[in-house]
């Protein structure tokens, strides 16, 4: 009974705290969009309302493709009216995972409620509606993480560093704050889906509040050494980022795509790789196919040739525009900063990791009806 309700509060907490993220990751965009509209930077806006605009639109899609289809990611049990109105809205205004996050609070307390009642076959049927929920909304999460959140984090450092901006100005620490903000997003929206992934797998227990507090600073750190050194290329060349994040895509697709093709191969598998390979570029997260293990040593391999490569080449050939009268860059202490806090974001994400598969990966084999036992009380 009390593990049941350590687990419903953690899962309340992952809940609400992706919903808030990603509520704040939306006006945020309408932040920068304003900002730049005000300085007259017309084409930021451009751009900023595109990202804005294209996961929205991706993720509407993917929303009325699953409800049409039926597809295990889609939930139609019965809902209140007010919940598909909401849905509804949530789509037309391209804005659909908070539509699900909302369904999964739903559910969420559905669960609460036959635990507290101690009613089995409720609780199952409602933890099986809220798992479908929550592997739905992760997904379009996820999304809105990679193709929205990731590019305006690397577009504010990247205009931090362009821009007369010190880091001492009530501006540079709101700046600063706002790209904390969007790393703690993504890490959210990174270990949410990873979570609910395992929970959706039967012969993985429930994962426990310690280990997803283990998994979010892996993605947090990592994440931060990836997108570090991203931005910090995309202030030396933005033509060369592009060419390099493109080939790293088609890698990661490329290696994705061999576990099927060892089975049939469906055009509908297929798109889900290539959209999957989009979230890859920037991190690990779960997947079907070989052993973790084995993934994670090739994946943060070919994760810290490439972050090496792009600081090499921006500690080498990085310029100053806030400061021309430097005749050595270095001379100053940003190049060394940005360097050494690469490989110490980097290589602390993979102690996190270490100590997330040595003791608190979750591999006992459980059944449902098994883990679902395990919450009723005595």
């Amino acid at each position: 009974m009390e593990r049941g309700r350590r687990l419903f509060l953690l899962d309340f907490f992952l809940v609400t705290a992706s919903l808030v993220t990603h509520v704040v990751d939306f006006l945020i965009s309408g932040y920068t969009a304003y900002k730049h509209f005000c300085m007259r930077n017309y084409s930021i806006v451009a751009v900023t309302a595109l990202l804005a605009f294209v996961p929205g639109f991706i993720t509407s899609i993917l929303s009325c493709f699953w409800l049409a289809r039926g597809s295990p990611q889609s939930v139609r049990p019965k809902l209140p009216t007010l919940f598909h109105v909401f849905r509804i809205l949530s789509v037309v205004f391209l804005n659909s995972p908070v539509s699900g996050y909302v369904n999964a609070l739903y559910y969420l307390f559905k669960r609460h409620q036959a635990l507290l009642k101690g009613e089995l076959e409720a609780l199952q049927r409602s933890w099986e509606l809220m798992v479908a929920c929550m592997m739905e909304v992760t997904i379009l999460r996820l999304y809105f993480a990679f193709l929205n959140t990731c590019p305006q984090l690397i577009l504010q450092i990247y205009f931090w560093l362009q821009m007369e901006t010190k880091a001492n100005s009530s501006e540079g620490w709101l700046e600063i704050l706002v790209a904390t903000n969007s790393m703690i997003s993504i890490s959210i929206a990174a270990t949410t889906y990873d979570r609910t992934f395992l929970q959706n797998q039967p012969d993985k227990e429930i994962m426990r509040f310690s280990a997803t507090v283990l998994l979010f600073f892996v993605h947090f750190f990592n994440l931060g050494a990836r997108l570090l050194a991203i931005s910090l290329f995309t202030s030396l060349s933005v033509e060369y980022v592009a060419l390099l994040l493109g080939i790293h895509w088609i890698v990661m697709v490329a290696w994705l795509m061999l576990p099927v093709l060892k089975s049939s191969l469906q055009f509908e598998k297929i798109l889900a790789i290539m959209a999957l390979g989009v979230a890859f570029v920037f991190a690990f997260i779960k997947s079907e196919g070989s052993r973790t293990r084995r993934k994670y040593a090739f994946y943060y391999t070919i994760s810290l040739v490439g972050n090496t490569s792009m600081m090499v080449m921006w500690f080498k050939h990085g310029s100053y525009p806030n400061s021309p009268d430097i005749p050595n860059f270095m001379e100053s202490w940003i190049y060394y900063l940005g360097l050494t806090c690469h490989y110490v974001f980097f290589f602390t994400g993979i102690v996190f990791l270490v100590l997330y598969h040595m003791s608190l990966l979750p591999g006992r084999a459980a059944s449902v009806e098994m883990r679902l036992s395990e919450r009723l009380p005595n």
